[in-house]
């Protein structure tokens, strides 16, 4: 048991290195690429102008915050290893915030920021009409599929071990046992069932944390680059070049992008209220 213990632990500071290093060449050779599209992807779900509150990407650093705080209050039971599933699955299902590394992948593919990046895999209910939004399994796999396509090898690796699609799957359909030795993955309709043990469970979550928590802090480093405010020549879409100031105001929480043109002057702040005076 100790030593499957230690291999674990070694595969989690094996998977925390490999994150930071794969998704820092990420933000690096999208700003190498497009530094003013690359700004416009560090901050996620800008749909235009908008009340605070209707970011989920915002929601999802609050809800890391707060699973933290309660996790670390609570003792181990089968309630706390619930809540522990419930958080699992709110990282992994948290793709309003996974918009950053899609147009990311995008920009270094020689494309523009996309206000919907993951449009390409939306599908609609062939009677309703109604929008279906990819699951976690799906938005995984394209920026998995992405990554690969681009020759971001490593990258590809982290975004197809960053959550156990199982895991994922049996805690959103109630197809799971919590018992002694483990969690139980019964897989009611098909499929080989299958135990997780504490250990592996322990690994598997903190992967989810260990990604989420890279990604955030990377996407704030990059935002940080511009609390002096800087002034770069480019543009959005077949508008003439223009002249861009990306400033990171600390004080204010705030985000802003605004050419020397008399429109559009874009203001990204921390609850991704957007302004077009």
């Amino acid at each position: 048991m100790d030593l499957e213990k230690k291999d674990y632990k070694q595969e989690q500071e094996q998977f925390f290195e490999k994150t930071e290093r794969a998704l820092r060449a990420l933000f690096n050779a999208a700003k190498a690429k497009n530094e003013l599209h690359f700004c416009l992807s560090l901050a996620p779900e800008f749909r235009g102008c908008q009340d605070p509150g209707w970011c989920t990407a915002i929601e999802s650093f609050r809800a890391f915050d707060e699973y933290m705080s309660f996790i670390h209050l609570i003792g181990k039971s089968s309630f706390s290893i619930r809540v522990v599933l419930g958080f699992y699955c709110h990282l992994a299902e948290a793709s309003g915030f996974y918009e950053v590394p899609k147009n990311l992948l995008r920009i270094v593919e020689g494309k523009k920021y996309n206000l919907w990046p993951f449009q390409e895999i939306v599908e609609k209910h062939k009677e309703t009409g109604k929008i279906i939004a990819p699951n976690a399994n799906k938005v995984l796999r394209d920026l998995a599929g992405h990554a690969k396509e681009l020759g971001f090898d490593e990258l590809a690796e982290v975004f197809k071990d960053a959550f156990d699609p199982d895991l994922r799957n049996g805690y959103s359909h109630a197809d799971y046992v919590i018992w002694n030795d483990g969690i139980r993955l019964r897989k009611r309709n098909g499929g080989q069932p299958r135990k997780v043990s504490w250990e592996e469970f322990d690994c598997l979550f903190n992967k989810g944390i260990i990604f989420f928590h890279i990604l955030k802090q990377l996407a704030i480093e990059y935002q940080n680059e511009y609390i002096e405010p800087k002034t770069i020549k480019g543009q959005l879409d077949n508008e003439p070049i223009g002249y861009w100031t990306i400033h990171c105001n600390k004080e204010k929480g705030s985000f802003s992008i605004s050419n020397s043109l008399a429109n559009p002057n874009i203001v990204k702040d921390d609850n991704k209220k957007d302004v077009t005076p």
